[in-house]
């Protein structure tokens, strides 16, 4: 999902459905398909994990609407089943013919010719011959991505969306000289409208419409088979107009009326053209542009169907994925950082999903990065740090019980509130349903209960819940403490790391003090790891303080930056009672920073960088507010432990 900021880029980035430049007129044809494939790049990798499987299930589905977080695998999937199914072509524009074996009705193991069967060697959806006969390379397809339609109203909608469309017929410049043009009802002016590069231009509304339709039908008429449609990024136009603030709402009905005469067009009433399609979208705002074709079916992140195990990789998937890379032991820790994502398989089996996008780059740089996406709109940001909308979060994050409304099917009135809240800042209840779903559907939650209309909702792992902080940070920091006070507390906690000794215990605490004196004190201590997170991700690079971080759930972790100091704030209290600081100090101490970093799988860690153990310290910190004080417990096991307090009136 991208930011309202990249629209009119947005387009050039998208190299997959490049158009063929050519004229009504023109005889040379560039190369059948040019479509970029991303299977092709990944399907021999190092790091690649086999869900050819997914093909096998798809076809027990006639149309398929899949939504998950971005980075779930969702292209890679789509791209890798077209590969599977598409009729392959030679270089001059002729269908591949397969060797097969008509006695056992299956293909032969060597095919000379195709390309796309040696990505299919030794994958599992190799053994399944029946499915290998009957599917592979047999269906014309249409690949179209509307991700690339981001604009400011419904005119400049128009302009993306004929590029869209003429990008989609720009993979079959073929049938510009198919023997079909002879045959009654099928007209090659009207397909050169939509092929040709300059006259795509004048498409009207109406002619947009029917487009895709048009050209299925031309497919079908060309192989003589029905189409297998691949639409990705089905959300992106309703995720436009409601990122747009300039957006009249009769320009947002026009603009989800259009795209659902498109998909209607195109899948619902078409069964003589089209066999079936496969449908991607980050959340089910996608449900609002394929509800005209009822007959698609949702499936949804983190529900109980049959996809759940093919987007994400599953537990046993990571353990294989880091014994691959040489870094088996540092399973526990990616487990904390990236795990969480829970859901039921249609046969009842519970499984726990990973983002594959985030385990990928671990193995790759060796460090971890957030899992969400390539970035949070910035509207996104705003909402999250809205005062009716933070308090939620905030009983989320802390692992209070929070129940929300589930929309199952959105419509056009729960666009425009959304559009209302995110552009114009106006929140109401159930706005604010829509949005913490929202936030949902995007990654940052996951269910731990649900019914037909509600979800309870969780943070599934660290990696998300440092998101979560560094956007609150950056909303709430803004005056909220002095430049001198962050830079006193930063400091001390350097000096820390180089003395090793009470008084820099002592030091740390008054630093502390000051630093809540000069702004307001954190109200719990959810607001209180959030400060401290954000001031780490904010000022490293000017006072040169931290080197590691690691945030676990309900504790954040600090490696300083003389690798002598482990820092860990600790926030993990019963719902029903509030420690004072005495129950905090003896929870501190009996954890005994050592156990708690060895199941943080960072002994590795401190044995790199801290050959003398006798130098470590762990230092905690417990914050805790009662009968109008602020109390902080610190406690570090060098060779003795010693606590500090400091209070003030709230």
């Amino acid at each position: 999902m991208a930011s309202p900021t990249a629209k009119r880029s947005k387009m050039t980035d998208h190299k997959i459905n490049e158009p063929v430049k050519t004229s009504s007129n023109t005889k040379k044809f560039g190369k059948p398909n040019p479509t970029y494939s991303v299977y092709d790049h990944h399907y021999n990798k190092p790091f690649y994990v086999d869900k050819t499987l997914l093909i096998k299930e798809l076809f027990e589905i006639k149309h398929v609407l899949i939504t998950a977080p971005s980075r779930f695998g969702k292209t890679l999937n789509m791209d890798m089943v077209r590969r599977f199914v598409e009729i392959e072509l030679d270089e001059d524009g002729k269908p591949i013919e397969l060797d097969v074996d008509e006695d056992k009705r299956c293909l032969k193991e060597i095919q000379p010719r195709s390309k796309n069967f040696k990505l299919f060697q030794g994958k599992k959806i190799f053994k399944e011959k029946k499915i290998m006969y009957e599917h592979f390379g047999k269906y014309p397809t249409i690949y179209v991505d509307f991700g690339g339609v981001q604009a400011n109203d419904f005119e400049e909608i128009l302009d993306d969306l004929r590029k869209v469309i003429h990008r989609a017929f720009g993979q079959h410049d073929y049938l510009q000289e198919s023997t079909l043009w002879s045959r009654p009802g099928f007209n090659k002016e009207t397909f050169m409208k939509y092929f040709d590069y300059i006259e795509y231009e004048s498409l009207s509304e109406d002619e947009l419409k029917y487009g895709l339709q048009i050209l299925s039908k031309v497919l079908h008429g060309h192989y003589g088979r029905k189409v297998f449609v691949f639409i990705e990024e089905l959300d992106v136009p309703v995720s436009t107009i409601i990122y747009e603030n300039e957006m009249t709402p009769e320009d947002r009905r026009k603009t989800i009326e259009l795209f659902q005469s498109i998909t209607g067009n195109l899948l619902k009433d078409n069964d003589e053209f089209v066999e079936r399609s496969l449908s991607n979208a980050c959340h089910q705002l996608g449900n609002v542009l394929s509800g005209s074709p009822n007959n698609v079916e949702h499936c949804g992140f983190m529900q109980a169907h049959i996809f759940s195990k093919f987007y994400g990789f599953e537990e046993a998937e990571v353990k294989y994925m880091l014994e691959t890379g040489g870094r088996v032991e540092d399973f526990n820790l990616v487990k904390i950082q990236y795990s969480g994502y829970k859901t039921t398989l249609r046969d009842g089996r519970d499984i726990e999903i990973y983002s594959p996008w985030a385990i990928v780059q671990y193995l790759i740089n060796k460090y971890f990065s957030t899992d969400m996406s390539a970035g949070v709109p910035y509207e996104i940001i705003k909402g999250i740090g809205h005062f009716k909308i933070r308090p939620i979060i905030s009983d989320i994050m802390s692992g209070k019980s929070v129940t929300i409304k589930y929309v199952k099917k959105f419509e056009i009135k729960h666009i425009n509130m959304l559009s209302r809240m995110l552009c114009k800042r106006k929140v109401n209840g159930e706005g604010v349903d829509l949005f913490i779903q929202f936030l949902y559907e995007m990654g940052f939650f996951y269910p731990i209960a649900s019914s037909n209309n509600s979800l309870t909702l969780a943070v599934p792992n660290a990696g998300v819940y440092s998101k979560i902080n560094e956007i609150l940070f950056n909303v709430d920091l803004k005056n909220k403490y002095s430049r001198k006070t962050i830079k006193q507390f930063t400091k001390s906690l350097d000096n820390l790391g180089q003395s090793c000794d009470n008084e820099g215990v002592r030091a740390l605490a008054k630093s502390i003090d000051a630093l809540f004196k000069s702004g307001e004190p954190p109200r719990n201590e959810f607001e209180f790891q959030s400060q401290l997170h954000g001031m780490y991700r904010k000022f490293p690079y000017e006072y040169d303080v931290c080197t590691n971080y690691i945030s676990t759930s309900g504790d954040l972790l600090l490696v300083m930056k003389h690798h002598r100091v482990g820092c860990i704030f600790v926030f993990k209290f019963p719902e029903d009672k509030r420690m004072t600081s005495n129950e905090a100090h003896t929870q501190i101490i009996e954890n005994k920073y050592y156990t708690l970093l060895e199941e943080a799988s960072l002994k590795t860690l401190f044995r790199q960088i801290t050959p003398t153990v006798e130098k470590r310290i762990y230092f905690g910190i417990h914050m805790d507010r009662d009968d109008g004080k602020v109390s902080i417990t610190y406690s570090y096991n060098n060779i003795n432990r010693k606590e500090t307090v400091v209070s003030r009136d709230a």
